[in-house]
């Protein structure tokens, strides 16, 4: 009877012992931040004069940095952000919206492709590559810093 019990006393202190490990704050990713990165978001298009509108953003605790850019004479656009505080959950996002002009009555639109990159110091984290098949299509590109 004894025996039983010191081994339900030693089970009970081994499952302690591992679950303390297992759970240690060595696993939070947030211990990594903040950390000090470059960011740099572009858009690049397969036709350069395109009335639209571009956005760049970084949002987190503490940190909010936007530039916006509307013409048809800004594409390619590319934003860097150097040396940033990055705290985790930390969003960078890029918003893309033609805004084409009609020329001519009955005239058809005519499609072209824009790329949206965004890259922390020299690694592109997004990318995504989008064909504007209408006046006033919107498209954005998101990253999170976890």
């Amino acid at each position: 009877m004894k025996t039983i019990m010191i081994k339900k006393q030693l089970l009970a202190v081994i499952t302690l012992v591992f679950l303390t490990i297992s759970c240690s704050s060595d696993d939070d990713p947030r211990d990594n931040y903040p950390q000090n990165r470059d960011i740099t978001f572009s858009i690049t298009s397969s036709d350069n004069n395109r009335l639209s509108e571009i956005e760049f953003n970084i949002e987190g605790d503490g940190i909010k940095k936007s530039e916006s850019s509307y013409s048809e004479s800004h594409l390619p656009k590319t934003q860097s952000y150097l040396s940033q505080s990055i705290p985790y959950s930390t969003l960078l996002w890029i918003h893309y919206k033609d805004n084409s002009k009609i020329e001519n009555i009955g005239t058809p639109f005519s499609p072209y492709t824009i790329k949206l990159e965004i890259k922390v110091d020299t690694e592109i984290v997004a990318e995504k590559e989008i064909i504007i098949n209408e006046r006033g299509a919107v498209d954005s590109l998101g990253f999170t810093f976890e």
